[in-house]
Order: C-alpha cells, then sequence, then structure tokens
C-alpha cells in the first residue's frame, strides 16, 4: 500500500491510501458460507454459466433445456438427494450484495481413495479471471481438513477451455470419457492436495 498527497474539492492537499491494483480485487471479495435460502441465486448462476458454455451445440444451451440441480434440496439432503445423507456444504464468493459464484462439495465420491467429491464450482462469466475460483477451492480444501480429508474428485466437461483451472490447482485426470469427439464428454480430475491449498491465503 502506498500514501501520496491528493487535493480535496476545497483545493487542499490530503494524505491518502493507494491500494495497488493486483490488491484490491482480492480485498473487495469475500468468502461465506451458502444456505439453502441462497438456493435461487445459485441456481440462477449455475444456469448464466451453463448457457454460456459455448464449447457446447447451441441445442445444450438454450435455457429451456439447461436443468441447474435444485440446490436447497441438495444442501438439506431432501428428495432426490436424500438416499445419501452425506455431509455437505456450499461456499458464495461475494462483493456487496452480488453473489459472483459458489463452490458446493460433500463428503463422498464415487472413485476409490477419495473421500470427497466437488458437486459444482461455477463463477459467473463477468467475473471470471479474478481468483475466484482459486479462493472458493482453497476455503472448501480448509473445510475438508477439519475432517483430515485430503484427496478429492470433480468432474468437468471434457472440452471446456476453463478445465485447465484444476491443472493449475494440482489436479490430475482419473477418469474420462473414451469418445473424445462428444462436446459433453466429462472428465473427472483428482486433487490429493487439500491440506496444501488450505494453507493459502485466499
Amino acid at each position: 500500500m502506498r500514501f501520496g498527497p491528493t487535493r480535496n474539492r476545497a483545493g487542499n492537499f490530503v494524505l491518502v491510501a493507494a491500494v495497488p491494483a493486483r490488491y484490491a480485487v482480492a480485498m473487495a471479495i469475500r468468502i461465506r458460507q451458502a444456505s439453502p435460502t441462497d438456493s435461487p441465486t445459485l441456481m440462477h448462476i449455475e444456469l448464466s454459466c451453463r448457457t454460456n458454455d459455448f464449447f457446447l451445440p447451441e441445442h445444450l444451451r438454450e435455457p429451456g433445456h439447461v436443468k441447474p440441480r435444485n440446490w436447497r434440496a441438495w444442501l438439506t439432503c431432501a428428495p432426490p438427494y436424500d438416499r445419501h445423507p452425506t455431509t455437505r456444504i456450499a461456499f458464495a464468493a461475494y462483493e456487496h450484495n452480488d453473489v459472483m459464484g459458489f463452490i458446493a462439495c460433500m463428503h463422498d465420491s464415487l472413485f476409490a481413495g477419495y473421500r470427497a467429491d466437488i458437486a459444482g464450482l461455477f463463477v459467473l462469466p463477468r467475473y471470471r479471471r479474478r481468483g475466484i475460483g482459486g479462493m472458493l477451492l482453497v476455503r472448501v480444501a480448509r473445510w475438508l481438513q477439519e475432517d483430515g480429508i485430503n484427496r478429492v474428485t470433480v468432474d468437468c466437461f471434457a472440452h471446456d477451455p476453463t478445465r485447465a483451472f484444476f491443472g493449475r490447482m494440482g489436479g490430475f485426470v482419473i477418469a474420462s470419457i473414451s469418445d473424445n469427439n462428444d462436446p459433453a464428454a466429462i472428465i473427472t480430475y483428482g486433487l490429493a492436495n487439500m491440506k496444501e491449498l488450505a494453507g493459502h491465503a485466499e
């Protein structure tokens, strides 16, 4: 942080703090636990992200065909998510009253050796490349560390250009669809570095 003189409206010099641009965003964005009452917002964010996945065919992005998850039911283990009522949580990234993205995680995974799964990580397109995804992942890592969980899985579209994010965060491919021509093919990443991520600053 730098300090320097500037003039106020009266024309007098005053001393003000100038925050470097690279820190300004990080200081403004906060992370909080999401609640079931946030469900409409979370559904809207997922819908906005899905309809902006331009690597998918248009018919898979048309809002009338995109059905975001019922996050209220997911968080409360209500039907159809009550068959396996495992511990779960969601965190939202926000600035003032605007929710920019969220992450949802549960103590469960279909893959051996992994004890948790990230059910969703969505950041609205206009807020991407601001480090929000990393902040959300760090917060989940800290939550998982409370129960000693160091390994987590996460699915994404194989053709999604943002999938490189998981590689940068220490993930590696553990499962993929063999049909590389399918634009909706799913790929699964494994992250075994939750302890390391938990130590990062948000």
